[in-house]
């Protein structure tokens, strides 16, 4: 191939790709699918994909222009799971417990976890890049990355539909660029709002719901005090255990990543030293557990292994505690 041929090729892919979009775009663009996920009307399947399998989702979402919203997910895989939220609470069933989880709503929307409030912290640990095009759910579609800002984090790569500007696809990508994780819709229709019956939780008669309180501000255990949180990780809200047995949900984000911290009584599960360090691993999500000062903990994050030992460890007072 001659030279000259060789530019004019290049020459004519970037006519088709158009400019690279400068900050204030891609600001602009980020804005425009958080606005998307929770204002428009859209209904799909969606498909959940990590290493150790897929599992696939009926997702419905009826959105309003004040930002308030309702969607229901049904599992078509696995255990006859369903889960109806709005901006404000979130239901859960699953089978095997044989009741209903009421509780407070935690941060995003079931497709898009960043919410508006969050975004100047995301900027501050993540660099927002233009990624690739493509197509998603049969639309055109181009990528927005949230790359990390250091190695306490992972990427996040989302699709943005050129049409509407929804999210069509999350893909989670560790520092070597290996994707942890999947979740996209494989058919999605906009425009079309869903009816009454697909929005509500459909379950046996007669099951008993249950109820998580949040705790109130500043009920922390001393357990907490020591414990090391990446820069950028707040607190977003922290909870009471649906058993009243005494349990705690401390649920922390930087406004992408996710961590939980909970707090069993660790009476006859063992005393402290008695731990499970082995980091579990599914999909982008690790877990561990150890027990402390009367607690059995365990600790879940979408975060590296080496992040998550380190918090695990902070928990014996050898980290340093703080988030910004």
């Amino acid at each position: 191939m001659s030279i000259r041929r060789f530019f004019l090729g290049l020459a004519a892919a970037l006519l088709v790709a158009g400019p690279a979009p400068g900050a204030d775009d891609l600001d602009a663009q980020v804005q425009a699918m958080v606005q998307a996920a929770r204002q428009m009307d859209y209904q799909g399947v969606l498909v959940h994909g990590m290493p150790v399998g897929v599992e696939s989702m009926r997702f419905y979402h009826a959105g309003n222009a004040d930002g308030s919203y309702r969607e229901r997910l049904v599992m078509l895989t696995g255990p006859a799971r369903e889960l109806v939220r709005d901006a404000d609470s979130v239901r859960r069933y699953h089978p095997d417990s044989g009741r209903v989880v009421v509780g407070p709503r935690r941060t995003g929307t079931g497709i898009f976890r960043l919410a508006p409030e969050d975004l100047e912290r995301v900027r501050a640990h993540y660099r927002i890049e233009s990624g690739p095009s493509g197509r998603v759910a049969g639309r055109e579609a181009r990528a927005i990355e949230f790359r990390a800002g250091d190695d306490q984090r992972f990427t996040y790569r989302i699709w943005r539909d050129l049409a509407t500007n929804l999210p069509l696809q999350t893909e989670i990508l560790d520092s070597d660029g290996h994707v942890q994780e999947t979740f996209m819709f494989a058919t999605v229709e906009t425009g079309v709002r869903p009816r009454a019956a697909d929005l509500k939780m459909r379950v046996p008669d007669g099951l008993p719901e249950v109820r998580r309180q949040r705790l109130a501000e500043g009920d922390r255990p001393a357990i907490l005090e020591s414990l090391y949180l990446p820069a950028g990780f707040r607190l977003k809200a922290s909870f009471k255990g649906p058993d009243g047995g005494g349990g705690r949900h401390y649920f922390y984000s930087d406004g992408l990543a996710t961590l939980s911290v909970f707090l069993a009584p660790g009476e006859g599960q063992g005393a402290d030293g008695d731990d499970d360090r082995d980091i579990l691993q599914r999909g982008a999500l690790r877990a561990c557990s150890l027990s402390r000062e009367g607690y059995r903990v365990t600790v879940l994050g979408e975060l590296p292994g080496a992040v998550l030992r380190r918090i695990a460890n902070s928990l014996e007072g050898a980290e340093e505690g703080g988030s910004e």
